[in-house]
């Protein structure tokens, strides 16, 4: 997914509602492997405590 963390909230929600209950990241894409890790770093830090 592609978004600011809120937006993703926003999207996973969704996808909760309809009883999905596990969600892979994946980052295969052309970015550089520093921006990979930010990407990962603020999945982690912004986005998975809103699904503890």
């Amino acid at each position: 997914m592609i978004g600011t963390a809120d937006e993703v909230i926003a999207r996973l929600r969704e996808y909760e509602a309809l009883g999905v209950d596990e969600f892979s990241f994946w980052s295969d894409n052309s970015l550089s492997h520093e921006q990979k890790k930010r990407s990962l770093e603020l999945f982690i830090e912004k986005v998975v405590p809103e699904f503890s």
